[in-house]
């Protein structure tokens, strides 16, 4: 964390850094080079839809998904292990192999059908990458993607018959 510009020895917080408005430069830690290419490869949205669960839902931004998902128009994830696949065939043989019927990790609150799972990225380092990857593709400046391990994730779900499907996440 660095010192505020106004005050040394003050901390930056998000609420300071929305109050600085363009005094703060979201990407100083990148060399003028690096940031032309991040700029020029993540300002075209790369996928336009998901399908999560019974959902179709449109995406805003770019995401680096591999490479080879790249280029799809749209992805398919399990709405459990949140594993995407490139075609609605493929999600359906995997559906019929996916033993998970909630996120994996453990259980933090429950209330009626709401329940909250944490999650460590160090344990289930693939799950919590794919909702980095999923959650890149509605936030602009997402950053975190592939280095999980020091992060506990928070996985907001509903239950219903099938399992506990995935409504948000922090």
């Amino acid at each position: 964390i660095k010192d505020s510009p106004r005050v040394p020895g003050r901390k930056i917080t998000r609420n300071l850094k929305r109050k600085m408005g363009d005094e703060h430069d979201e990407h100083e830690e990148f060399d003028p080079e690096d940031l032309k290419e991040h700029e020029e490869a993540t300002k075209v949205k790369n996928i336009s839809k998901i399908e999560l669960g019974k959902w179709e839902i449109d995406t805003w931004y770019y995401s680096p998904f591999p490479e080879e998902f790249r280029q799809c128009d749209k992805l398919y994830f399990c709405e459990f292990c949140l594993k995407f696949m490139k075609s609605k065939h493929t999600l359906k043989r995997h559906q019929k192999k996916c033993n998970l019927r909630h996120p994996p990790g453990n259980e933090v609150y429950r209330d009626g059908h709401v329940s909250v799972f944490e999650v460590d990225g160090h344990k289930d380092k693939i799950y919590c990458q794919n909702v980095c990857f999923l959650a890149k593709l509605f936030l602009d400046h997402k950053t975190l993607y592939y280095d999980v391990d020091p992060f506990l994730f928070y996985i907001v779900t509903e239950c219903d018959n099938k399992g506990c499907n995935l409504v948000g996440y922090f």
